[in-house]
């Protein structure tokens, strides 16, 4: 695919790069890359129904049929014309197939017999459904007993009820769901054009990172090969075995693992360590050298040394800090509209939740992990260091607390956390970022 971008050698020319981005300004840019991305890839693939749930659709699609595409009926019973009694037209009593009386006309006073779903003989006012009608022999009755409504036409069923042939279904950017695909079958569609998956490459650098068992001092335990890929998986990303590549801190091995992906045509490159700018730092110098920075480092803690990047080839580059929270709270301010905007999705919202107690500003906006109280207010969890992850597991969402603080009662801002929607909750409403 690599190959196929030699035309748009800087397809992020659109966007104008920030130093020390504010959290919004960050999240757009980070949406607007994932769209320049796609736009410079122009990838689309069709795939059958049943391979499309989770998807997301690479452009709208549009009912083959009406549906329903004919007149059928709600109920058992029969189908009439005019005021009755009526004549029962057919001589077999026993249920009849659904299609089976698609090529009859009824002329006024007469009636037969349909089942739910059949077909609604043409000429037919009403139907009459089977525990409403009074049969003797080849006459057909209506009991008065029963609501006159019943005569009104309410159990038929018109063609292009739901839609018409040719109306809009779906539109481009939808997460498909099993009723999408459902409804996409039975307005005659077979297969469905879909946004590829975007294919990732996790380069996790650190020659003290130990894969198993209990660390030596000294060293730490990996926490991103067990956690990042379902996390980019759940956001839309392909992760397969060749995803995930542990990097010792060696300049020489960055540069030749960024290199392979690019030259694969791998999309999406996601690295963690090495973003500070200290000589031990190789990867901020490689990227700085050989990309070019659109989101170079976020004006919010944790997560200040993030560096987002774009290669010529048609690669976007996230570089996350090190520290596990940090690296956590980057990804889910930008891994999550980029993706978004790489596959043509709507971006992301944030949330307006009420702060249980007040709550201390800093010199920059922080997102710290926070949980909901049973009355529905807000409060951070503890243990939020940049290195720490209890705090993380326990939370709920990212809370905004900007540089002066919040009091208690006041509205906030607050991040869904990839892996945990927050929707719905009481006491949190839905805004715009």
């Amino acid at each position: 695919m690599a190959e196929a971008l030699t035309a748009h050698p800087y397809w992020w020319n659109s966007l104008t790069p920030a130093r020390h981005a504010r959290r919004g300004q960050a999240q757009q840019l980070a949406y607007d890359l994932g769209a320049a991305l796609a736009a410079a890839r122009s990838e689309e693939t069709s795939v059958s129904l049943s391979d499309a749930v989770g998807a997301t659709l690479a452009r709208d699609v549009h009912a083959l049929c009406p549906v329903p595409h004919y007149a059928s009926s709600a109920m058992d019973g029969y189908a009439v014309r005019g005021p009755g009694p009526w004549r029962v037209v057919t001589a077999d009593t026993s249920l009849h197939d659904a299609a089976s009386t698609a090529d009859l006309e009824l002329a006024r006073g007469e009636a037969v017999p349909v089942v739910t779903g059949g077909v609604i003989p043409t000429g037919s006012d009403t139907i009459i459904r089977d525990e409403y009608a009074l049969r003797s022999g080849a006459e057909l009755r209506f009991d008065r007993s029963r609501p006159h409504s019943e005569l009104e036409g309410r159990h038929a069923r018109p063609a292009g009820t739901e839609c018409g042939s040719g109306e809009t279904i779906l539109t481009a950017g939808t997460v498909l769901s099993p009723a999408d695909v459902a409804f996409a079958a039975v307005a005659g569609v077979d297969e469905l054009p879909i946004v590829p998956a975007p294919a990732v490459r996790l380069l996790l650098t650190g020659s003290e990172v130990q894969g198993s068992g209990i660390p030596a001092p000294g060293f730490v335990r990996d926490a991103f090969s067990p956690s990042l890929p379902p996390i980019l998986a759940g956001l839309g990303a392909r992760v397969d075995q060749d995803s995930v590549h542990r990097i010792p801190d060696e300049a020489d091995a960055f540069a030749a693992a960024v290199e392979r992906a690019v030259a694969e045509g791998v999309p999406f490159i996601v690295t963690t360590g090495g973003t500070a700018r200290s000589r031990a730092d190789h990867v901020r110098a490689h990227l700085e050298r050989h990309a070019t920075p659109i989101i170079d480092e976020l004006d919010l803690q944790p997560g200040h040394p993030t560096l987002f990047a774009a290669h010529p080839a048609g690669t976007a580059i996230l570089a996350l800090p090190g520290n596990p929270l940090a690296a956590f709270t980057a990804l889910t301010v930008l891994a999550v509209p980029f993706l978004r905007g790489m596959l043509g999705q709507p971006a992301p919202t944030s949330h307006a939740v009420r702060i249980a107690h007040d709550i201390q500003g800093a010199r920059r906006e922080r997102l710290v992990p926070a949980f909901q109280h049973a009355d529905g207010a807000w409060s951070p969890c503890r243990d939020i260091g940049a290195n720490m992850l209890r705090g993380l597991s326990r939370a709920d969402a990212l809370l905004s607390v900007p540089v002066e603080g919040l009091v208690a009662g006041a509205r906030a801002e607050a991040l869904a956390l990839p892996w945990k929607p927050v929707a719905g909750k009481p006491d949190l409403v839905t805004d715009n970022p």
